[in-house]
C-alpha cells in the first residue's frame, strides 16, 4: 500500500470518527488561551514535549498547578508573557485558541480544509481565527514561541497588518529570544 493511499485512508478514517461525533473536543481556559483538545493523551504528550527553559520553568512554580492541562495552560500563559516581553507589545484583550493535533498530518489535514492547499507545516497561526493549530507529537518550545510571535504581532497591529516578511521576522525573533 502506498504512503499516499495510507494517508487519505488514515485522515478519511479520522474524519469518520469526528463526523459520527464519537470525539467530543475539549476545552480548558487560562487568562491568554483556550486550548482545544480531543484527548488527554495529546496534551499529556504536549506537555512532556514543551520544554521550558530554566528561566521559563522557575515562573511554573508560582501557578496552581494540578493536572496536565493545568502544566499546559500555565506553561502557554508564561511563553506568551515572555514572547510580549521580547517584543515589547502588550495587546489588549489578548486570548487565542490553542488547537492541540496528533501529529503533522493533522496540521495539514486543517490547513488544506481551510486553504485549500497542501502543506507540510507541523504549527500555523490563523490570523482570521486567532488560532494555533500545533501538531503535538513535534511541539517544542522554538515552534510555539514562534506561533505565538505571529499571534501577538497580530493583535498589536490590529489596524494596519504588518508585510508578510515582517510579520515573519518579529515571529523569529520571538522564537530566537524565548528559547535563550
Amino acid at each position: 500500500m502506498s504512503r499516499y493511499l495510507f494517508f487519505v485512508l488514515f485522515v478519511l478514517s479520522w474524519l469518520l470518527v469526528l463526523v459520527a461525533g464519537n470525539v467530543q473536543a475539549q476545552e480548558q481556559k487560562s487568562r491568554y488561551v483556550t486550548l482545544v483538545y480531543t484527548e488527554m493523551k495529546d496534551v499529556q504528550e504536549f506537555n512532556s514535549n514543551l520544554q521550558l527553559n530554566r528561566t521559563l520553568e522557575s515562573a511554573i512554580h508560582q501557578k496552581n498547578v494540578i493536572t496536565a492541562a493545568d502544566e499546559v495552560l500555565a506553561k502557554v500563559d508564561i511563553i506568551i508573557e515572555k514572547v510580549q516581553v521580547v517584543l515589547d507589545m502588550f495587546p489588549n484583550n489578548y486570548h487565542i485558541q490553542l488547537v492541540l493535533l496528533p501529529d503533522s498530518s493533522g496540521v495539514a489535514l486543517i490547513y488544506k480544509q481551510k486553504y485549500g492547499k497542501n502543506v507540510n507545516h507541523i504549527a500555523y497561526y490563523s490570523l482570521s481565527e486567532k488560532t494555533i493549530y500545533i501538531s503535538v507529537a513535534d511541539t517544542r518550545l522554538r515552534v510555539l514561541a514562534h506561533e505565538v510571535g505571529h499571534s501577538v504581532v497580530d493583535y498589536y497591529f490590529q489596524q494596519v497588518r504588518p508585510p508578510y516578511n515582517i510579520h515573519e521576522l518579529m515571529a523569529q525573533f520571538a522564537e530566537q529570544h524565548v528559547t535563550d
